[in-house]
């Protein structure tokens, strides 16, 4: 819009805080430090205080958006799953049309996808959850990527930033 005071011209936009993009990555990752004494157990039953963060990069490459939640005691597809639910709860702030999700936990890509079945009932509530966060969007798409990535190592580190902040003694 453009607005004539005292013979000048000033150009006003009105837009909202967010800029809705047409496409976004999400990354999205969870830290679950479990202690010593459990670590022996099996992997769904062995729980910790967990984090998570998730970064968005548009199509250039730049980031969007990056935060983190401390998520209390969970296990770690738990925490997985919650991290995700974050992630594209707040996605849908920038973006209603195509996101692309990257995780490195092969397990809840390979059940979001559809290649793995989904045996356990305390992540059921979560992959429904998530499944109704899918529908905000066009097209939600899951790729698995390796720790070492760069934009993996940035999640993790906002997720083990804001671990740390909270964890006091």
């Amino acid at each position: 819009m453009y607005f004539i005071t005292s013979q000048r011209w000033f150009i006003f936009e009105s837009r909202s805080p967010y800029r809705s993009y047409s496409k976004l990555r999400v990354i999205c990752d969870a830290c679950c430090r479990v202690p010593a004494f459990r670590q022996n157990m099996p992997r769904h039953k062995a729980r910790g205080k967990s984090a998570c963060g998730y970064v968005f990069v548009d199509r250039g490459g730049r980031i969007i958006s990056q935060k983190a939640q401390y998520l209390g005691d969970l296990t770690v597809d738990q925490a997985e799953y919650r991290a995700l639910i974050f992630a594209l709860n707040n996605a849908s702030g920038f973006c209603r049309q195509e996101v692309d999700v990257w995780m490195d936990n092969e397990i809840a890509v390979g059940q979001l996808n559809g290649f793995y079945c989904l045996r356990s009932e305390r992540i059921k509530p979560l992959f429904d959850e998530v499944k109704k966060l899918e529908m905000r969007f066009a097209k939600v798409s899951y790729f698995h990527h390796s720790r070492g990535s760069f934009w993996a190592r940035e999640a993790d580190r906002i997720a083990n930033e804001e671990y740390s902040r909270l964890q006091t003694g």
